[in-house]
């Protein structure tokens, strides 16, 4: 996947710097899908063909789009009208689960389960005090946590077992660089810790508090410094801090059920800061962030990978242009457009396939902050919809994909102990999926039938461990 693009001021939405809100793409308030209809999960109408291994995507008469006469006049969004609700005002909840923290709303703090945890299907966790102790004797942005045993065993994993592998090449820069930087950013070091205790959790559920309370304090700390930026200067250091914790929050993003939303929130990030970097003349600690160098990267991994199988490719041809009759607004046509154009590349070369998903990125990077805001609305069941097939054509063409982690020079070794393979985007399309309301799910079937064949075996469709 490619997170990066190289940027000019001529491609910008805004041409006065010193106005724009750095803090602006961490609104909290939006940035999640658990808020949205609760509709059954679709299961029926499948083949259930598991003989030899194989299994059947849901063929034309099981997934019948005879309706599609009728597909435009189901209720496709919720509500109709884009007026914006006033939010209700509310004591604030300070003793609140992580998964309401996290999406700024009151939580009802019931035990076990809150109300709104149990609502959309989430584990609740409860944060454990006491908190971090800061020192005071430094500016806002420069105070340093006191952390215990338990970070320093996150830090270590960090090093040892889990940087990003993106940009690529650059695993010298995160076990080298970016570790001597972190002790003087809160936001840097705190990202840093979320993200690996993330990768802990499947052996170690225990550490579910602490990686969302890193989070937390991440993101809490790196939207008021963004939102300092415009008016203050910045260096060499912070702002390359900043780029490192968007890329951490990022790979994090990945850990979270419902973290599609604040995958696509802080790709964006990493634009506003890098932008910010080249009109400051600021240079990137990271190299290979311009998508040339990585094309040069991986194209010798991938421009003899074989097709995936013709039936994949085919089911999901028809399953996306069976949502083209919903597709009204722009932002949703441009969505479609890209996910047939990935498919259709998929039936002729893996590379190419490889180099329209990476484009899918930068289109998110380069939408406009109302198009962005409804790309990432809950509400809208038609986004949904083409979040789920663009999740599941990522699935189907995993081997392709998995190349970016072959092209590592030092990757992070493989522990015996390690669990299995991670199941990665499959945790959005599962959310997903268990958000698609009742009048869409005839839509949502093949990436239904993606999500079981996964169930079954994670390694279906190619995915290995890494």
């Amino acid at each position: 996947m490619d997170l990066n693009n190289q940027f000019s001021p001529g491609l910008l939405s805004f041409t006065d710097q010193g106005d724009f809100d750095y803090g602006a793409f961490l609104q909290g308030d939006e940035i999640s899908f658990g808020e949205s209809a609760h509709g059954m999960t679709s299961g029926g109408g499948f083949s259930d063909d598991s003989h030899s291994g194989q299994a059947t995507p849901p063929s034309p008469d099981t997934r019948s789009t005879s309706n599609a006469s009728t597909g435009t006049e189901i209720a496709r969004r919720q509500p109709a009208a884009k007026q914006r609700l006033e939010r209700r005002g509310h004591t604030k909840s300070r003793r609140g689960c992580y998964n309401c923290k996290r999406r700024r709303i009151k939580c009802q703090e019931t035990r076990p389960a809150c109300g709104h945890c149990v609502k959309t299907g989430l584990k609740c966790e409860y944060p454990a005090l006491p908190q971090i102790i800061h020192q005071a004797s430094k500016p806002p942005h420069h105070q340093i946590p006191l952390f215990s045993l338990q970070d320093m065993r996150f830090f270590q994993h960090f090093l040892t077992q889990c940087y990003p592998h993106h940009p690529l090449k650059q695993e010298e820069i995160w076990t080298h660089e970016v570790p001597c930087i972190a002790h003087n950013y809160d936001f840097l070091m705190h990202s840093i810790l979320g993200f690996a205790a993330s990768q802990l959790i499947r052996e170690d559920p225990s550490v579910i508090p602490s990686a969302m309370g890193h989070r937390i304090k991440a993101i809490k700390a790196i939207k008021k410094r963004l939102a300092e930026t415009s008016k203050t200067s910045i260096s060499y250091e912070e702002a390359n801090a900043m780029v490192a914790t968007c890329f951490a929050l990022t790979f994090q993003s990945v850990s979270l059920e419902d973290g599609l939303a604040e995958y696509m929130t802080f790709i964006r990030g990493i634009m506003i800061v890098g932008m910010q970097m080249m009109f400051r003349g600021i240079k990137p600690m990271f190299g290979n962030l311009e998508e040339g160098q990585q094309d040069a990267i991986l194209e010798p991994l991938m421009s003899n990978l074989p097709l995936i199988q013709t039936s994949w490719a085919d089911a999901a041809m028809e399953a996306v242009t069976n949502l083209k009759p919903l597709c009204l607004e722009q932002v949703e046509i441009e969505y479609h457009q890209a996910l047939v154009e990935i498919v259709q590349n998929l039936y002729v070369d893996s590379w190419q396939a490889y180099k329209s998903y990476s484009r899918q990125y930068a289109w998110w990077m380069l939408l406009p902050h109302h198009q962005f805001q409804e790309l990432i609305n809950p509400n809208n069941q038609v986004m949904l919809l083409l979040h789920a097939h663009w999740v599941s054509i990522n699935e189907i063409m995993t081997f392709i994909t998995q190349q970016e982690q072959r092209a590592q020079d030092n990757p992070p070794r493989v522990r015996e102990t390690q669990a299995d393979i991670d199941p990665g985007f499959q945790r959005w399309l599962k959310h997903i999926n268990g958000h698609v309301d009742y009048e869409h799910q005839i839509y949502n079937q093949w990436p239904a039938w993606v999500e079981e064949q996964l169930d079954r075996d994670m390694s279906f469709f190619g995915k290995s461990k890494f």
